[in-house]
């Protein structure tokens, strides 16, 4: 009887090891939760280079929260504990002829625009975020089949 050869599958055995343990669970997740992380931390650098800077007190801050899994969803927060920071990211009204003395004169306007600093930067990571997420999604694969 013909032989036709002999095939060593070792290598194709330790690619379904890696991909089984990439696969677990806590691998994904460190995955994910370092994913949304990373993605937090360039939105905050954006909205603080997007804050008006009188004093840096409103820019300083900026803060956000490690990301979290609640189920199967990931989520972190961005958030600003100054009580006048929805003001400045939204606009407000203010009586037009009262004088205030930090400025010096008589206010002329009713309404002051808001700078948008969050908003514009939220856009700009909705934007940015699927060539991010590609990229990141790549590069742990390539980890994975390579067995690092």
């Amino acid at each position: 009887m013909a032989s036709w050869g002999s095939c060593d599958f070792h290598e194709l055995r330790d690619l379904n090891e890696r991909i089984k343990a990439a696969a677990s669970e806590p691998e994904m997740d460190a995955f994910y939760t370092g994913l949304l992380d990373e993605m937090m931390n360039g939105l905050l650098t954006d909205v603080k280079e997007l804050t008006p800077v009188d004093r840096g007190h409103l820019r300083r801050n900026w803060f956000i929260t490690k990301a979290k899994r609640s189920g199967k969803v990931y989520h972190a927060d961005i958030y600003n504990n100054i009580e006048y920071a929805p003001y400045v990211e939204n606009g407000h009204r203010q009586e037009v002829g009262r004088y205030v003395p930090a400025i010096g004169k008589r206010l002329v306007n009713g309404f002051v625009e808001g700078k948008h600093m969050l908003r514009d930067s939220l856009f700009d990571l909705q934007k940015a975020a699927p060539d991010f997420i590609k990229t990141k999604s790549e590069e742990f694969l390539s980890r994975m089949m390579e067995g690092k």
